[in-house]
């Protein structure tokens, strides 16, 4: 993993020089992505201080991180190795564009969004041992995925609700003081609700699928070993296109919500409630 940005950082700076701020950061993310695995592939000792930071993330439930399982530090390794190859692949500009192409069309948005969910709910079962030492059951249960109980659609859906109202005014309060420029994340968000918005369906489709693969994974799979902070940053952080403005830190605590609803309640309680956030603006619309 550490060969491999290496050669990409190379690659990177032999064509771009890292002649701007968000190159720089990039390249700089690359060069401590790799500093960072071969500390943790070479010596113990740093382990026990990631796994007392860890401890403390959980906010309302401890995180299960164990720095003596190898699961456990691979699934680290891991997330470090996937954000060092989305931040060394594309600059500011580029991720808008990246999703500019990919949403282009509905059928091309609808593949895209698909192939991702697929990957993610995979990733998860692959994770937590399915087909190893559990079994779909068992598996289930450890993402915390159930029949919707009526506690955890009406939490869901309070919560949703809740937090679409909040992030609309917040938003609104933001456009009032910034200068438009702050705002060009706005345009691939746009671009994916355009491609979505000609039928309820689509839109439902499109929030169903967006709301199972990452809350399977990053609030199923995840969130039980490196607790709601940490795998919020993570969250977070795979959204490129609000890397350059303000809305990440939105991003951030959505995510928190998201994730207190797992852990006082289940994944499917955050699926609820994710769903319902993005499903609400193509209900508005259908009703304009």
């Amino acid at each position: 993993m550490p060969a491999v940005i290496a050669i990409q950082l190379l690659s990177r700076v032999s064509t771009s020089g890292a002649n701007n701020l968000f190159q720089f950061l990039y390249l700089l993310s690359a060069c401590v992505s790799i500093a960072i695995m071969l500390l943790l592939i070479r010596f113990d000792s740093p382990w026990r201080h990631i796994e007392r930071l860890i401890s403390v993330s959980g906010l309302v439930a401890s995180p299960t991180f164990d720095s003596r399982r190898p699961i456990h530090r691979l699934a680290l390794l891991l997330l470090i190795f996937a954000l060092a190859v989305l931040y060394w692949r594309w600059s500011a500009e580029d991720v808008l564009q990246v999703l500019f192409d990919a949403y282009a069309t509905t059928e091309g948005a609808l593949l895209n969004l698909t192939m991702n969910t697929t990957l993610y709910v995979l990733l998860a079962l692959l994770g937590v041992g399915w087909l190893v030492h559990r079994n779909w059951t068992n598996s289930s249960e450890r993402l915390g995925l159930r029949f919707p109980t009526r506690m955890d659609s009406l939490v869901g859906i309070a919560l949703g609700c809740i937090l679409y109202l909040g992030v609309s005014l917040l938003t609104l309060v933001w456009q009032s003081m910034a200068p438009a420029s702050s705002f060009e994340w706005q345009a691939a968000a746009r671009q994916i609700f355009d491609s979505f918005s000609s039928s309820l369906f689509l839109g439902a489709l499109l929030a169903l699928l967006a709301a199972v693969g990452e809350e399977t994974l990053f609030r199923g799979a995840l969130q039980p070993v490196f607790g709601v902070v940490i795998v919020s940053l993570f969250f977070t952080a795979i959204h490129l296109q609000y890397a350059s403005s303000p809305a990440v830190a939105i991003v951030f605590v959505v995510s928190l919500a998201f994730g207190l609803a797992r852990a006082w309640l289940s994944t499917t309680a955050a699926i609820i409630s994710h769903f319902v956030y993005n499903m609400i603006p193509f209900l508005l619309a259908s009703l304009a």
